[in-house]
């Protein structure tokens, strides 16, 4: 049993689910019963960046059915949310009546994980995203956590962390051409059209630059308006997402204070992720437009060397989020290509493929986060943190620091 573990029954000796979660409230039934009242908001909050940001990136050709979908997706992602964190919240005296006893991983873990398995089947696509998501983030824990001397290098170093998001940027893309797999990642490169040697150049800046005596590329509008367009899209979308954050983080303070809206902006906004967005779609697509150019028409290792180089700007926004779904979606699109264009795939794995995998690293990921957030929090990316006391109402922070109190009154007491 680790120190931590060993701390935890020598300070929580003695005390009730009540004295750690909810003190607040007299009886676990009304601490349910006002979870269940007050939680509601914070999730339908905390996903709306789900509703918005899809439609931007589309840009148009938005339909009855789109919005219908859309609403009702996120409503149901919402909701399902929800009640994991109810559910988890419940538990947490559910194992304390069971055991009479607080216990180390029944605190956060096993909540964590029954309130997960419990809760209602997400629809494929919101599976896949939580699922990356709590993978991506349990991985991002443990690369913190590890003292392997690699990942340690690559924890360290900025450079060797572009270069394997080089790489896998340049196979993602270069697969996503090559096979149509339903993935989302940062880019979707444009399936390659045989060249009209008889059409003319209709981009003035690209053909001023680099002339061309036709229209080697596949996308349809001038090269200008393709590289514009998606740098002027990706960066508003990174935009979003940062405004996003900032309301996330200090709505309590504006609603009490609206005056200090923009001198908070102004201190707490940050455009890396705007200028990573709007860079690596210019990069990517202004490389592959050269390159057509210069070939004078459009072949697969375009898309490859626009792919390995559209990857630089990595360095603008060094994040683990970042590198981690690569690796993640970089493992997905091969696995996934393999199964589309192998001649005879091994039994084990086609039995492997049937597994429910997604739904399992969800369920693991949720569980090993829930733990991480209150017995490791130094661990816990910040994302994890934001999420689940935004659907918790914070009441897993006061849980932490009221149960890291005790543990340095125990510390103090013994010295």
């Amino acid at each position: 049993m680790s120190e931590l573990s060993k701390c935890f029954y020598e300070a929580t000796a003695g005390k009730t689910c009540r004295d750690l979660c909810h003190p607040e409230y007299a009886s676990c039934w009304i601490s349910f019963v006002e979870s269940a009242r007050l939680l509601l908001p914070g999730s339908f909050k905390l996903y709306l960046p789900y509703l918005v940001i899809p439609a931007i990136i589309k840009g148009g050709g938005y339909t009855r059915k789109y919005w219908r979908d859309s609403i009702l997706g996120y409503c149901d992602l919402s909701f399902k949310t929800y009640v994991v964190a109810v559910c988890g919240l419940t538990f947490q005296c559910v194992f304390y009546k069971l055991f009479g006893e607080l216990k180390y991983y029944w605190v956060m873990f096993f909540p964590g994980l029954f309130s997960t398995i419990l809760s209602p089947k997400m629809s494929k696509v919101h599976q896949r995203l939580q699922g990356i998501t709590y993978f991506n983030m349990m991985l991002e824990a443990l690369i913190k956590q590890t003292n392997l001397s690699l990942v340690v290098a690559l924890r360290d170093s900025k450079l060797l962390g572009t270069l394997l998001f080089m790489i896998f940027n340049a196979r993602i893309l270069d697969i996503l051409q090559r096979v149509p797999v339903n993935h989302f990642w940062f880019a979707y490169p444009v399936k390659i059209k045989k060249g009209d040697v008889n059409s003319e150049d209709d981009s003035r800046v690209l053909g001023t630059i680099f002339p061309s005596a036709h229209k080697a590329c596949s996308h349809e509008r001038s090269c200008d308006m393709h590289i514009l367009d998606g740098f002027l899209k990706y960066s508003l979308t990174g935009f979003i997402i940062e405004l996003a954050r900032f309301f996330f983080n200090k709505f309590p303070v504006l609603m009490k204070e609206p005056r200090k809206f923009l001198p908070e902006a102004r201190r707490s906004l940050s455009m890396q992720l705007m200028f990573f967005f709007g860079s690596y779609i210019g990069a990517y697509r202004l490389i592959g437009c050269l390159l057509c150019r210069h070939f004078g028409e459009d072949r697969p290792i375009n898309n490859q060397i626009a792919g390995f180089l559209g990857g630089l700007p990595y360095l603008i926004y060094p994040k683990y989020q970042v590198l981690t779904l690569a690796f993640t979606k970089f493992i997905e699109v091969e696995w996934d290509y393999y199964f589309k264009t192998a001649k005879k795939i091994p039994g084990w794995m086609r039995q492997l493929d049937r597994l429910p995998y997604l739904r399992i690293v969800l369920i693991l990921g949720i569980a090993y986060l829930y733990h991480t957030i209150v017995f490791y929090p130094h661990l816990s990316p910040s994302f994890n943190r934001k999420v689940i006391n935004y659907c918790s109402g914070n009441r897993v922070e006061r849980l932490r620091r009221r149960l890291t109190g005790w543990m340095l009154q125990n510390e103090w007491n013994k010295a």
